[in-house]
């Protein structure tokens, strides 16, 4: 799944039991899915993992709901609250105001990967429920002069799918180009695609 706001790669299975195969192998976690985005700020440090739990904040419904964050120490006792950990890597950035960042979601919660960079004080850019729309966010300068597109759409996509293919067993990667207006805001900012890792988790592992 993707939130209606992501863009990227998305995998459909056209049989019962591909579906079945394929699901087993997102459980065992076996599939390895990388997001890239835009995040406001620079995390520090420039690689880690988050562990803060996620429970519907009420309000909206479905896709609409906001999560919000739960201390690692505190999901036990938050009613509601699921576990939830995403790896990140900073790919690269502008001085301290916006950077390019891989993320891994480990588990599979709705939002996670927004809620997490937010509850960390670096937003998606262009995620108005979770804080990284406005021009005026906190931190260092964060929205003053990048742009008034820049800030309107969400900066999050679903950039590469690795999985074992569920006949022929064999390892595949499918990979997915930018959106135009991520595009439009890597120019901007002089970030290209080729210059980085396919995988910027691997070398760590």
């Amino acid at each position: 799944r993707l939130d209606k706001d992501t863009s990227g790669v998305l995998l459909l299975a056209r049989t019962d039991r591909v579906a079945r195969a394929l699901s087993e192998a997102f459980r065992s976690r076996t599939t390895r899915k990388i997001y890239w985005a835009a995040v406001a700020g620079v995390p520090h440090p420039r690689m880690g993992t988050v562990r803060y739990g996620l429970v519907k904040g009420g309000g909206g419904r479905g896709d609409n709901e906001k999560m919000i964050a739960v201390h690692p120490g505190d999901i036990d006792t938050t009613e509601g609250a699921k576990r939830a950990t995403t790896d990140y890597a900073v790919l690269d950035a502008l001085a301290t105001r916006a950077s390019w960042c891989a993320l891994v979601p480990i588990t599979g919660r709705t939002h996670q990967l927004r809620a997490h960079m937010a509850e960390l004080g670096h937003p998606i850019v262009g995620d108005g429920k979770y804080g990284g729309s406005g021009q005026e966010n906190l931190g260092d300068g964060w929205g003053a002069q990048l742009g008034g597109e820049i800030s309107k759409k969400l900066h999050l996509h679903a950039r590469s799918l690795s999985f074992d293919h569920p006949i022929t067993k064999k390892r595949m990667t499918l990979t997915a180009p930018l959106p135009e207006h991520m595009q439009r805001t890597w120019k901007s900012l002089g970030w290209h695609e080729n210059d980085v890792p396919d995988d910027p988790f691997a070398e760590a592992e």
